[in-house]
């Protein structure tokens, strides 16, 4: 009787470790980081998420929601850990834990208005309402080139609120503008901010440096194995700027 029980545990451990989940929260507004393609979630951070889970030999469940409310459902334990695009920046540490930059990309943000906008800089913007995805770094931009943020949801929103001339621009980075641009009619870059930040990484629970450090490991051997690269390449033609 003991003997199968015990072949019962084993089988049972065995299901549970091949079945570990780890939810992830992501916001999937930022082609081609993460974004739908057909209500399917695709971009270079869900592709190499997925990567990383089968290095750590996790199953990655995907939880989609507003950037601003990612930190918050980590705090909550809604969620594992966040892919998005997000900077490990000085104010985010105080609430998560980061794993090594997974990019390291040179970034520049646009400043677009709206195509009948007298502004012509971006230094223009100064005193000027601006449009931002509440939560993110260009809220920041904003207050340093004297602007007065407009914080929305998502970024949809603030173009279409520049398109309606309901504020007088909107920052958001080049990669992304490029894509919404391509959709969005009426609108014109006159100026890009340079960001600075230490790229992009993955967000953990505070505190918690088991994961972390099995992410830092997968991250170097997807970089060894050329996958890396693949995905890099698929999704950022254009190379470092």
């Amino acid at each position: 009787m003991k003997k199968i029980i015990a072949i019962f545990m084993i089988i049972l451990g065995g299901i549970s470790f091949g079945n570990k989940e780890l939810y992830v929260g992501t916001n999937a507004e930022f082609k081609p980081y993460e974004y739908l393609e057909d209500g399917k979630l695709v971009g270079f951070d869900i592709e190499l998420m997925e990567e990383i889970g089968k290095e750590i030999g996790y199953k990655i469940v995907w939880k989609n929601m507003n950037f601003d409310g990612l930190i918050s459902a980590l705090q909550t334990k809604k969620i594992d850990a966040v892919i998005a695009g997000m900077s490990a920046t000085d104010e985010r540490k105080k609430a998560v834990s980061f794993t090594n930059p997974y990019l390291v990309k040179k970034g520049y943000h646009d400043v677009i208005v709206n195509e009948n906008s007298t502004i012509s800089s971006k230094e223009e913007i100064k005193g000027k309402s601006v449009g931002v995805q509440v939560g993110t770094i260009q809220e920041g931009f904003v207050k340093e080139l004297g602007g007065v943020v407009k914080p929305y949801n998502d970024f949809v929103a603030a173009l279409m609120a520049v398109q309606q001339e309901k504020i007088d621009a909107v920052i958001l980075a080049d990669v992304s503008a490029v894509n919404y641009l391509k959709n969005m009619k009426g609108l014109k870059v006159v100026g890009q901010v340079e960001d600075i930040t230490p790229g992009a990484s993955i967000g953990f629970i505070k505190g918690e440096t088991v994961l972390v450090d099995k992410v830092n490991k997968a991250l170097v051997d997807i970089q060894k194995s050329g996958k890396y690269d693949i995905l890099y390449k698929k999704y950022f033609p254009e190379g470092n700027n």
